[in-house]
């Protein structure tokens, strides 16, 4: 049994009491939690009704929703002359690809990175056309990129053991038997990027729409990747340790609780190599996908409202009616419009929509994140890299938002990220949610720590992003029934839904595909003429 002055101590130094205590007269950094807006969001659980509707308009599409698939859905409107309106939750647009502009560089709240895109992912290779990114084709039909985005070197480095290596893998402090079971995987990884299966298909594909239908591949999608690891024989500390930290960083999942389809595609659907690349396979801004998201709107027109709560959505003799509140003026209003697009999480739709659309969205667990931007001021290092990566710590390490900076700048933002992976993802939400800044700030702090002791004293302010859910986790069986068979229109009503849930994967090109495809389906249920398709 715990003494009470024990509880007492374990207590305030949860709360963060203790960092003062055993560090008198050492820098405390201010700092808020922020992101995202959980209380608004819950009053969907409320079986009250909404109140009376004030104010009433017509227009021609409602977009609900304002992250990566929404903000894509508008975009695909542009240039129509359509009157479109866009109604996002959270008081800025992006969702997890929003960015961070206050202190001494933008910075990310969330996703930081973009992946050289495969040639199939169209709708991407268009926008980074638009944003002028994309500079050429090479002769073998290969983009050409703007190499002041590819990022610059050094790009990762791993701190293990008590010492920093360059890349993620230590190869001069790993035994004979950890690298030799690494160059296996590494060789397993690179058989399956080229594989196809026997429909001619890549085995693994970014869209995940164009993966072979094999049954064969298809019956990974049955198993936990930490299955398929053991029943490869691939047991060695490093190597689990680098698989885990796959899973977390994509899925926000342990590989206990992940498709090994969806692990093995982290490894091998990325297509797109060699020297036009110059080194470098992200696609990097000081703001991460918060760059992407400030291009998607200014190339759409839509009219955006934000800390718009839209309460429910219902097709009627003449179009879609959407109902919404606006917590700022305590007003309830409602649009009309041709047709629809819903981008939300499927667990959102469900509250929206009536059941009929309701029971087809497909049931996801989502995974909590927080993501901790830490603004400090010290001497950078040469072997500073764009991405630091501790092993065996909590968090997946973090990224210098100034790393593409021309110089790096000494006063920067490094933004920490870590995925809660356990299995009870509600429970954890809930005492994320619950739990004070300074907690989670002493949290932070406690698992940089190792490879920076120093890190207290150059902090001057620590912000905390809560993603309450933040990404669905493809748990075996995400597939479904009919894989890569998207859910896109809920039956004849021009309503269309779009969003990461729609393939179970939080990819920016996933959450952009799913975003124009429902677009584009909306706009033929409302006969709305949009030309060819982007996909």
């Amino acid at each position: 049994m715990i003494s009470t002055s024990r509880r007492a101590f374990l207590t305030a130094l949860g709360s963060g009491w203790a960092v003062q205590q055993l560090a008198p007269g050492a820098r405390t950094p201010s700092g808020r939690i922020c992101g995202a807006s959980h209380q608004l969001g819950h009053l969907l659980r409320d079986p009250r009704k909404a109140q009376e509707t004030s104010t009433w308009e017509r227009c021609d599409v409602v977009v609900v929703g304002g992250g990566v698939a929404g903000l894509s859905a508008a975009w695909r409107f542009a240039g129509e002359g359509l009157d479109v309106r866009l109604l996002e939750l959270e008081p800025t647009i992006g969702g997890t690809s929003a960015a961070g502009y206050e202190g001494v560089v933008a910075h990310p709240l969330g996703a930081h990175y973009l992946p050289v895109p495969n040639l199939e992912a169209r709708g991407v290779l268009r926008l980074l056309d638009q944003m002028g990114v994309l500079l050429r084709w090479d002769a073998a039909n290969r983009p050409i990129f703007d190499p002041r985005v590819l990022c610059a070197a050094p790009q990762e480095r791993l701190f293990y053991r008590g010492s920093w290596h360059a890349g993620l893998v230590p190869d001069e402090a790993l035994s004979a038997e950890e690298l030799a079971e690494l160059a296996r995987f590494t060789a397993t990884m690179d058989t399956l990027t080229e594989r196809r299966g026997r429909d001619g298909k890549y085995a693994f594909e970014i869209p995940m729409m164009g993966s072979s239908r094999d049954p064969e591949l298809l019956a990974l999608d049955q198993i936990t990747m930490a299955r398929w690891m053991d029943d490869n024989g691939f047991v060695t500390p490093f190597v689990r340790w680098y698989v885990r930290y796959a899973t977390l960083d994509d899925f926000g999942a342990e590989p206990t609780a992940v498709s090994a389809w969806a692990g093995l595609h982290y490894f091998a659907a990325r297509k797109l190599q060699g020297p036009e690349l110059e080194g470098s396979h992200f696609l990097v801004w000081p703001e991460g996908n918060g760059r992407l998201v400030r291009a998607l709107a200014d190339l759409s027109e839509a009219k955006r409202t934000t800390s718009a709560l839209v309460r429910w959505v219902e097709p009627t003799r003449t179009g879609v009616a959407v109902d919404w509140f606006d917590p700022r003026e305590d007003r309830a209003s409602r649009l009309e419009a041709r047709c629809v697009v819903i981008a939300t999480p499927a667990f959102v739709a469900r509250r929206i929509l009536p059941e009929p659309f309701a029971r087809r969205l497909p049931s996801r667990t989502s995974s909590p994140w927080l993501v901790a931007n830490l603004h400090v001021s010290r001497r950078r290092q040469p072997d500073q890299a764009w991405d630091s990566v501790l092993y065996g710590a909590d968090g997946l390490g973090y990224v210098d938002a100034s790393h593409q900076l021309t110089p790096p700048r000494d006063d920067t933002v490094l933004t920490y990220f870590r995925a809660f992976g356990g299995r009870d993802a509600k429970a954890t939400r809930a005492s994320l949610l619950a739990a004070p800044w300074d907690s989670l700030a002493w949290g932070v702090m406690n698992d940089l720590r190792p490879a920076h002791p120093e890190l207290r004293e150059q902090t001057s302010r620590l912000d905390i992003t809560l993603w309450g859910h933040a990404m669905p986790r493809p748990e075996p069986g995400f597939l479904g029934d009919d894989p890569f068979e998207p859910i896109t229109d809920l039956g004849s009503e021009p309503i269309a839904w779009g969003h990461a849930d729609t393939s179970g994967m939080a990819l920016f090109e996933e959450a952009q595909a799913a975003g124009l495809r429902a677009a584009e389906r909306a706009a033929h249920l409302a006969d709305i003429d949009l030309g060819a398709t982007w996909l």
